[in-house]
């Protein structure tokens, strides 16, 4: 989110607690110090204010405090790992989404097609992950001007990323993973990490067409780390949801 937000692109972001995964984006904010669980009127400041907005799913779908408890007992991915990011609050037209297995990628981008989604990526990648590796390739689903096209193998080697090896993608807690986000920012972090995080935003870039190819999107997502304009967003972020608490 700050490093798409720091190319110049407003984001959008729908998230949650951790509830099948050792952490979730919501845990990781409130560790930086931002104040995830604003309302729909606060949310709405902070987006005008920051050009990004953190929507923390459960104020915005109250029927699912209901089945919270459930989801949290089992411990395993559900439709609702699906659910979520079909329901952002915000009806954003331009839309990258991580799956949790081709099948669930394929079925996602069919369900945006119906759902007037200019342009979307939903992805699997081979290694498991549900976002463009660095360490194996990318299954990519499209959907551009309302239309699916089939879906492509992304490599990283396409773009120039040299692969890493899959544990050196991991991240942990919260706890774990705010250091890791801290450490990108401020130019610290791994090559792994850091690469990752580019790569990712990339796609997040290209999508709404703000760069006219992947490579010049890649390029705008390393400036928007190397010039401090990410870590500036974050920061921003942070004090201003602060002070709309």
């Amino acid at each position: 989110m700050f490093v798409v937000a720091g190319a110049g692109v407003p984001v959008l972001k729908h998230g949650n607690r951790s509830v099948s995964s050792k952490s979730g984006s919501y845990d990781v904010l409130e560790l930086l110090g931002a104040v995830p669980n604003l309302g729909k009127e606060s949310v709405e400041q902070l987006f005008e204010e920051t050009g990004m907005a953190f929507m923390f799913a459960p104020n915005f779908h109250p029927a699912m405090k209901y089945v919270m408890p459930a989801r949290r007992s089992i411990k395993l991915r559900t439709f609702f790992n699906m659910l979520g990011p079909l329901l952002n609050p915000a009806g954003v037209r331009h839309q990258v989404v991580g799956a949790f297995s081709e099948e669930a990628a394929e079925i996602m981008i069919q369900i945006l097609a119906n759902l007037e989604t200019e342009t979307a990526y939903t992805l699997h990648a081979h290694d498991g992950l549900d976002e463009v590796s660095l360490s194996s390739p990318t299954e990519i689903f499209e959907l551009k001007s309302n239309m699916m096209g089939k879906p492509t193998t992304f490599d990283p080697d396409m773009l120039g990323f040299e692969k890493v090896n899959f544990k050196e993608l991991l991240g942990g807690d919260a706890k774990q993973n705010a250091t890791i986000l801290t450490n990108i920012m401020d130019g610290k972090a791994s090559y792994a990490q850091q690469r990752i995080v580019e790569l990712n935003a990339a796609f997040g870039i290209y999508v709404t067409g703000k760069a006219g190819s992947l490579e010049d999107a890649a390029k705008m997502a390393s400036e928007s780390i190397s010039s401090g304009r990410a870590r500036d967003k974050m920061n921003l972020f942070i004090e201003t949801s602060r002070r709309l608490a």
